[in-house]
């Protein structure tokens, strides 16, 4: 696989990581003083905490793998990908509203994507 494809790739696994953390944090509802053991205790076996943890180890290991044939000054502008995607799944998977001021920074993290891609 190409070192470029790889970077992308750790992109779209680390914007699937943190929608799996929100998910597993939203599972999680314990709520009080003192309850640090049962929160400890269900972020442990919710399987969305998990699968985050899976994801990002992945990501990372993509990304250093990717990051030693890319320059970083290219590689790291791409990490901005990321704030498009999970804009994109949180509008999806937890009905979130994304206003038009969010859509037009989108569109600005795109459009910045586009230029370094292309040098």
């Amino acid at each position: 696989m190409s070192p470029k494809f790889l970077i992308l790739l750790s992109v779209l696994l680390s914007g699937v990581a943190q929608v799996c953390l929100k998910q597993g944090l939203n599972r999680v509802r314990v709520r009080g003083r003192g309850q640090w053991r049962r929160i400890c205790a269900s972020l442990v076996s919710e399987g969305f905490v998990w699968l985050w943890g899976l994801c990002f180890v992945v990501a990372t290991s993509l990304w250093l793998i990717g990051l030693q044939s890319v320059d970083l000054s290219y590689a790291y502008p791409l990490v901005s990908l990321g704030y498009v995607l999970v804009s994109v799944l949180a509008m999806i998977f937890f009905k979130e509203k994304v206003h038009r001021e969010r859509w037009l920074a989108i569109l600005v993290i795109c459009a910045g994507v586009v230029l370094i891609a292309g040098s």
